[in-house]
């Protein structure tokens, strides 16, 4: 049956982490002409780093200055605090100098993109231990802080997608399970859908640690995350990628990827599309008085030109989340083969998507009331499962088809070669 979902979840902030975009100048707010000046930086072994240097002035009323380096946990920055001594201006290198000495700790807890709070403790007594809020200043040129994820993806990363099979971990348990990741640039995404399980609440767990709490309704269940934050996703703030990644229920594991992990920085493309990879425009414009018509030959009605003559709105109000999730029915050509069809829409984007699964490795071709549409490629998993999807998204984006037509109220089909394989009349909302 279809499942369609509306939702005001969106928003941002909760559960932020600290990435390369936190670097930059940052006033203490409440002190004259003091702050940090904070970097956060990649080390040879790819691990992430900050270092700040806090200016300021001793009690001789003259400019002091003291660095920490550290780690990013979370949302925040743990560092030590070091001091110079007896260095005079423009004096020669000294490798043998032991001029720089550890005096305590520093923590840096930001509370959005824009301002925070520290605390230091120091052995020092003229600095001795306290406390001051800060916020931004001055950032890097052509940054843009999310408190996500995809804050520190690589510039020059390209699209990227993976699967992981989740599956059954304990006696009695007959459902199964997948997680889906991908990243653009600029933009990741991870969810996980699980079926077969019973009714109820779950939490998603990943690198043994709950990444938030789902519910299971007529079998079926999902959880996504998204960076930048969207409505309709949890904050995407960590990176399930090489980490375990398994399904709760109150009783312990129920679904478990085991020793499966996706790779790190795996850019793999399935054959879904060539894509553009280029960044596309919007097909519609967004007001009061539009309605996403379908490109080319649109208008109203359920025929060819896709349009839906203005029976459900296109444009959504910052917050809302709008999803039309249906089954496909299979045409018993090759039995047992499933598929699903979904269209998400906020007020950012708009996503169509067709999965299908328990085919034969191999292309299929879709159809939306009767014109070709695309390919999907059906690949083979770790644990024997066949999978193939192909997602449509307007505004364009790398990794996806342009989203220039409108299935709703239309005839999608699955094909192998002529014959359709799968079939369902997507509903309008």
């Amino acid at each position: 049956g279809a499942l369609a979902h509306e939702s005001g979840h969106g928003g941002h902030p909760d559960g932020m982490i600290v990435t390369r975009h936190f670097s930059g100048i940052w006033d203490q707010v409440d002190q004259e002409a003091q702050g940090l000046a904070i970097q956060v930086v990649e080390q040879f072994d790819d691990s992430r780093k900050s270092v700040a240097y806090w200016y300021t002035y001793g009690a001789d009323r003259k400019t002091a200055w003291f660095v920490g380096t550290g780690d990013l946990v979370e949302n925040r920055i743990e560092l030590e605090l070091f001091e110079s001594d007896d260095v005079g201006f423009m004096q020669d290198n000294d490798a043998g100098s032991d001029s720089v000495e550890s005096i305590g700790s520093m923590v840096i807890v930001f509370e959005s993109c824009d301002g925070g709070s520290v605390t230091f403790d120091t052995s020092d007594d003229e600095v001795g231990s306290g406390s001051f809020r800060i916020e931004r200043l001055l950032e890097i040129m052509n940054t843009h802080c999310t408190g996500g994820i995809s804050d520190d993806m690589h510039i020059d990363g390209m699209f990227g997608e993976q699967y992981l099979a989740l599956e059954p971990a304990r006696e009695g348990i007959t459902g199964e399970g997948r997680a889906k990741y991908e990243d653009f640039p600029g933009h990741m995404e991870f969810e996980v859908k699980v079926e077969d399980l019973p009714d109820g609440a779950y939490h998603l767990h990943v690198g043994m640690r709950n990444r938030g709490d789902f519910t299971v309704s007529e079998g079926r269940g999902e959880i996504k995350y998204a960076s930048p934050a969207e409505d309709g996703h949890m904050p995407f703030n960590f990176d399930p990628r090489g980490r375990r990644i398994e399904v709760y229920d109150d009783a312990g594991v129920v679904l478990s990827s085991f020793d499966n992990m996706m790779e790190e920085d795996d850019h793999r493309h399935h054959g879904y599309g060539d894509g553009d990879q280029g960044w596309g425009d919007h097909d519609y414009d967004c007001d009061s008085d539009s309605h996403h018509g379908g490109g080319p030959g649109s208008g109203p009605g359920s025929g060819p030109g896709g349009g839906h003559g203005g029976r459900m709105p296109d444009c959504v109000e910052d917050g809302d989340y709008v999803e039309i999730e249906v089954d496909m029915k299979s045409t018993g050509v090759l039995p047992g083969a499933e598929g699903e069809a979904e269209w998400e829409m906020n007020s950012s984007r708009v996503e169509f998507s067709v999965e299908i699964e328990d085919v034969p490795e191999g292309n299929y071709g879709l159809e939306v009331a009767g014109i070709d549409r695309g390919t999907i490629g059906a690949f083979r998993m770790h644990d024997g499962d066949v999978h193939g999807r192909i997602t449509f998204r307007d505004p364009e984006v790398p990794g996806r088809e342009p989203l220039d037509f409108d299935p709703r109220g239309q005839m999608i089909q699955v094909l192998q070669g002529d014959q359709v394989i799968l079939e369902v009349q997507f509903p309008m909302e």
